[in-house]
């Protein structure tokens, strides 16, 4: 029985993707050295310590997920430049996208297919606002789907955007990379909305959608991140109403107390 693809699939039902990286790996608390002395470099671990990013994608699996994002949210070359470690870019992608592929191989079945999604951040510079030209986030996003593609993603993510220019243009790269290497895989988009019912730079979600849906490679657009679940209905209510691909709806766990020192979130699972 040949093993449905991710839009196949998404046609069909509802999908569950996985829960945050970032937060998964900050819990095992690892010492500096494994970040190759690069605070908050959370990406790199794929390299020191693919143990732990394996673990992460497994326990998600094995509570039922459909998809596992690789942990690449901000190894882009802009971000990683900030690092002093831009020659790595296409390195810990391709190994990323590896490790989510060696995850889900247990757990490859017909009857639930299970999907690696190549995560690709927004970084920290914001092409709206001057601080990044367009050819420079342009050249980091490629490198970027470059090693992601070549890792064996199924679909890229671009996620949690704040920019609807830093959008598109991750939406570009990914479609010359995909040129490039002669692989095509399902882009998917999700934008990130204030509180101010607007993404960060002022563009409302109407509008992000008008400049994101003539590109017909898109496969599917929603929200995620903000400021919770309940923040979000008016915004899928939208959404439900006026985007006609599959719809991705990926709120957090609401903003963080301090409890002890540490950052603690009161929302629950349930």
């Amino acid at each position: 029985m040949s093993i449905p693809t991710l839009i196949e699939c998404l046609h069909e039902r509802v999908l569950v993707f996985d829960g945050a990286m970032g937060t998964s790996v900050q819990r095992y608390e690892l010492p500096l050295s494994d970040y190759r002395n690069l605070e908050n470099c959370t990406d790199i671990v794929v390299l020191t310590r693919p143990d732990i990013v394996l673990d992460i994608h497994r326990s998600f699996l094995s509570v039922g997920c459909d998809a596992v994002t690789t942990n690449t949210f901000g190894a882009n070359k802009v971000v990683f430049g900030e690092f002093g470690v831009a020659e790595l870019t296409y390195e810990v992608n391709r190994k990323a996208a590896e490790l989510a592929r060696k995850a889900c191989e247990p757990f490859q079945k017909p009857s639930q297919p299970r999907f690696v999604l190549g995560s690709m951040g927004p970084g920290t510079k914001l092409p709206s606002l001057g601080q990044v030209s367009w050819d420079e986030l342009l050249d980091s996003y490629t490198e970027q789907v470059r090693g992601l593609l070549d890792g064996g993603v199924d679909a890229l993510i671009i996620e949690t955007c704040q920019d609807i220019l830093q959008a598109k243009c991750a939406l570009v790269a990914a479609l010359d990379a995909m040129r490039e290497k002669g692989r095509t895989v399902p882009i998917l988009c999700t934008v990130t909305m204030e509180t101010t019912g607007t993404m960060l730079v002022g563009t409302d979600l109407a509008a992000a959608w008008t400049a994101l849906s003539p590109y017909d490679e898109l496969a599917g657009f929603g929200l995620n991140c903000a400021t919770g679940p309940q923040e979000m209905s008016e915004h899928v209510r939208f959404l439900s109403q006026h985007c006609d691909r599959p719809l991705i709806v990926q709120p957090n766990a609401g903003l963080p107390q301090l409890v002890d020192g540490k950052p603690h979130y009161t929302l629950t699972p349930d």
